[in-house]
C-alpha cells in the first residue's frame, strides 16, 4: 500500500495501491468476511460491517479485473469503508498471529499491515461519512 492522500476537491481520502496491494487485501477482506459470518453472533453491527466489505471487496475485485491496470491504482474510500477495513485488517492480524508459527517473513508482512492500518486511522479525521 502506497500512500493515502486526501483528494484535492474535497475531504474525501484517497488510497493510493498497486495492483499486488489490491490482490492482498481482497485475500485479507475474503478471510475476514468468511470469519465475520461464521464466527462472530449475528448483530446489526455485524450486518452493517459485512455488507460496507462486501461492497468494498466487489470495488476492488473491479479494479483488479479491469483491462485499463495502472501500476498504483486510487481508491476512495469513506469513514465506514474506513472504519470497517481496520476493523478487519485488526481481526486478520489477530488471527494470523495466532494461526501463523512466527517468522521473519510473517512478521514484516504483519508490520506492513499494521503501517497500512496506522494510515488508515490518519485519513480518519479528514473522511466524510
Amino acid at each position: 500500500m502506497k500512500s493515502i492522500l486526501p483528494d484535492q476537491g474535497n475531504k474525501v481520502p484517497q488510497v493510493r495501491v498497486g495492483l499486488g496491494d489490491i490482490q492482498a487485501l481482497l485475500s485479507m477482506l475474503t478471510g475476514y468476511l468468511t470469519y465475520l459470518r461464521k464466527a462472530v453472533p449475528a448483530s446489526p453491527r455485524r450486518a452493517t460491517q459485512i455488507r460496507t466489505l462486501e461492497r468494498l471487496r466487489r470495488r476492488l475485485a473491479a479494479l483488479l479485473a479491469s483491462s485499463r491496470r495502472e501500476e498504483e491504482t486510487p481508491i476512495w474510500l469513506t469513514r465506514q469503508e474506513i472504519q470497517a477495513l481496520n476493523e478487519a485488517l485488526s481481526g486478520f492480524v489477530q488471527v494470523v498471529r495466532i494461526v501463523i508459527p512466527a517468522s521473519s517473513m510473517r512478521d514484516e508482512t504483519l508490520r506492513e499491515i499494521e503501517g497500512f492500518r496506522d494510515m488508515l486511522r490518519v485519513m480518519l479525521p479528514l473522511a466524510q461519512s
